[in-house]
């Protein structure tokens, strides 16, 4: 939900290691630039979506009741979405990069 929404991933670093500290913190950011025209339902339920403490963390049953879920969708649809469009599309490219870089490196250890 919250790469739909915004179109990057919550949790991001440059070693596996601070990934995993992050995750474990449950530390990111809504950034404004991708955030600004989210409303704050939604953003509410992505933070409780996204709680470290599994005895805070909101349940499937109560996140299928959450406002945002049940609010009417005429204002969602008349919302422009294309800056998070334009990095969702960016985040895919480089997961796509990623996995070849992966597949190439993998074929050239078995090659030598």
């Amino acid at each position: 939900m919250f790469t739909l929404l915004g179109g990057y991933l919550p949790f991001d670093a440059s070693t596996s290691r601070a990934l995993y500290r992050k995750i474990r913190n449950g530390e990111y950011e809504f950034k404004k630039v991708f955030w600004k025209d989210t409303s704050n339902e939604a953003k509410n339920l992505i933070q409780r979506l996204l709680t470290v403490d599994p005895k805070k963390r909101i349940t499937t049953e109560q996140a299928l009741k959450h406002k945002w879920i049940l609010k009417n969708s005429e204002k969602l649809e008349k919302k422009d979405l294309g800056v998070n469009l334009e990095e969702f599309k960016k985040f895919n490219a480089k997961r796509k990069f990623r996995a070849a870089v992966k597949a190439v490196r993998k074929n050239n250890l078995k090659i030598e």
